[in-house]
C-alpha cells in the first residue's frame, strides 16, 4: 500500500457538480451550516455541532489524523457555491493489510441527489488504483437506508450485520458492513460511470 502517496501529495478529485480536497479550519463556517442540523446526525454516534467552535475542534482534529496518517477526509465544495456541502473519505487506514473504511456526511439539502456516490467514486478508484489498497470496507446504521443505498450504488457487497456494535444517542446499535475488494472494482466501475 502505497499511504505516503495520499500524505505527501494530498489529491485534489473534481467531478461534474464537485471538487473534493483536503479540510482545513477556513471550512469551519460552512462545516458547521450542515453539522450542526439534527437530521444530519440522525444515524451517527456524534451529535450534531452546538456551536462553530464544535465544527473548529472537529477539523483540528482531522488535522491531527492528516498529520499521523491515520486518516483522510475530502471535503465536498459543491461547484455552484464553492462551499463545502459534506465531506467523504478514509475513515481509518490499515496498511498492514492493504485495507481502509469510508465514511461521509452531507447537507441534507442536498440529499437523494447523487452527491455522495459521485464524491466518493473517485476516492474508491483512487484506493485501488493509486494506493493499491485490497479492500474497502462500509459501515451505515442498521436503519440508515440512505447510506445503504450509497454503498450499494458504490458496488459495494453486503456482508452482515455487527450486533450492537456501535453505541449510537446513548443507544447499541446494529450495524450493517459492506465491501468492495481491488478484484471486484474493475468490473462496478466500468462504462457508464466515469468520473472526469
Amino acid at each position: 500500500m502505497k499511504i505516503n502517496k495520499l500524505f505527501d501529495y494530498s489529491p485534489v478529485f473534481e467531478t461534474h457538480r464537485l471538487f473534493l480536497r483536503r479540510l482545513n479550519l477556513e471550512d469551519a463556517s460552512d462545516y458547521f451550516e450542515f453539522a450542526s442540523d439534527p437530521l444530519v446526525t440522525t444515524f451517527t454516534w456524534w451529535d450534531n455541532h452546538k456551536s462553530l467552535e464544535d465544527s473548529v475542534n472537529y477539523i483540528n482534529q482531522v488535522i491531527d489524523k492528516y498529520n499521523s496518517q491515520g486518516a483522510y477526509h475530502w471535503g465536498i465544495v459543491y461547484k455552484d457555491t464553492n462551499k463545502i456541502i459534506g465531506r467523504t473519505g478514509f475513515v481509518s487506514i490499515d496498511e498492514l493489510h492493504k485495507r481502509t473504511e469510508i465514511g461521509f456526511a452531507l447537507s441534507n439539502d442536498f440529499w437523494n441527489m447523487g452527491i455522495i456516490t459521485e464524491a466518493t467514486k473517485p476516492i474508491i478508484r483512487y484506493g485501488f488504483e493509486e494506493l493499491e489498497l485490497n479492500r474497502i470496507e462500509g459501515r451505515c446504521n442498521f436503519e440508515n437506508l440512505g447510506s445503504e443505498k450509497v454503498m450499494k450504488k458504490l458496488g459495494m457487497t453486503f456482508e452482515g450485520i455487527l450486533r450492537e456494535q456501535l453505541k449510537v444517542k446513548g443507544k447499541f446499535t446494529d450495524q450493517k458492513m459492506y465491501s468492495i475488494l481491488r478484484r471486484e472494482y474493475v468490473s462496478c466501475f466500468e462504462e457508464g460511470s466515469s468520473i472526469s
